[in-house]
């Protein structure tokens, strides 16, 4: 026969088993609630750069340079993508020209797209391609391509 001594160290031996059975659990779903927060946060954060501000920007083809009374003409082809979850928008393009001058120096041009310069490009130039005119809205994950106009006036190059 049990004593009442017996009794209780074994009720307490039996509620010490159940309470490290129950921190066990709380152990083990604490882990995994861990491991489901990092994983949330992680997705948020990558959702988070989506939502970031980028455009790509390619060159389609190598583009043409057509002399025209006292000017130059450049025009190049290209692609603007967004791959963010945003709309973006392109506000301005510029061809930089970087050149060499006497004594070593360099010296930067910028030219602004002139979207009026369609009816100097030739049909045959075109190749199915329209002007991009600025500013111009690009959709979230959409891509557009066209053409990038630019004159060098001829005074520029003699100094």
């Amino acid at each position: 026969m049990t004593t009442k001594a017996d009794f209780v160290a074994e009720i307490s031996a039996w509620v010490s088993g159940l309470a490290l059975l129950v921190s066990g659990f709380s152990a083990f779903f604490s882990w995994q609630a861990g491991r489901t927060a990092a994983r949330a946060l992680s997705i948020t954060e990558d959702q988070e750069k989506r939502r970031q501000p980028q455009l790509g920007i390619y060159l389609v083809i190598n583009g043409f340079r057509r002399r025209v009374p006292n000017r130059q003409l450049f025009g190049f082809i290209v692609s603007l993508s967004n791959p963010t979850d945003i709309d973006n928008s392109v506000a301005r393009a510029e061809l930089k020209i970087v050149y060499a001058m006497e004594g070593g120096f360099t010296a930067v041009f910028r030219i602004q797209h002139n979207s009026t310069l369609e009816a100097n490009v030739g049909a045959k130039t075109k190749r199915g391609a329209s002007v991009l005119y600025l500013p111009l809205r690009i959709d979230a994950h959409q891509t557009i391509s066209g053409w990038f106009l630019f004159a060098l006036d001829d005074d520029v190059l003699v100094a």
